[in-house]
C-alpha cells in the first residue's frame, strides 16, 4: 500500500486545499487521516492514483512524502499486535507508522511502514501479507 504523507501548517483550510488539488485532477481520496501538533500537521492518505496525486500536491505547494507500507492480517485479539511489535523491537527494526485499516470477522488489517522494508517483510508471517 503506497501512502502519501503531506506535511503542512496546522491551519484552517489545509484539508480543503488538499482535497481540492486532488479533485481538480480527477483523483479520488480512498483513505485520509489528519493529525495536528501545535503549528504542524501531517495528513496521510491513499488515492486511486498516487503518482498523479504526489504531482498534484507538489504543484499545489505542499511538501509530500511517500512510503510503501506492508499490509497484513492479524487476529483481532489482545496481544496480537504486541507480538508483531516485539518481533520488530527484537530485530532492531523501527516501526515508522502503523495504521489499523479495518477490523472484521475476527481479523484486523494493518498497514505498517518501517525503516528497513526488506527486513520488515521477514518479520511478518508471509501467509498474512495482503
Amino acid at each position: 500500500m503506497n501512502r502519501i504523507i503531506v506535511l503542512a501548517k496546522n491551519e484552517v483550510g489545509v484539508i480543503a486545499d488538499i482535497a481540492r488539488a486532488l479533485a481538480d485532477e480527477g483523483i479520488n481520496i480512498e483513505t485520509i487521516d489528519a493529525q495536528g501538533l501545535d503549528e504542524k500537521g501531517a495528513i496521510t492518505l491513499t488515492t486511486d492514483a498516487n503518482d498523479e496525486a504526489l504531482r498534484a500536491l507538489t504543484n499545489a505547494g505542499f511538501k509530500t512524502l511517500s512510503d510503501d507500507s506492508l499490509v497484513f492480517r492479524l487476529r483481532d485479539e489482545p496481544g496480537a499486535l504486541a507480538m508483531v511489535a516485539e518481533r520488530f523491537k527484537d530485530a532492531g527494526v523501527n516501526i515508522q507508522s502503523l495504521h489499523i485499516v479495518e477490523r472484521k470477522a475476527g481479523h484486523t488489517i494493518v498497514a505498517l511502514s518501517a525503516d528497513d522494508r526488506v527486513k520488515a517483510e521477514t518479520l511478518v508471517d508471509k501467509a498474512t501479507l495482503l
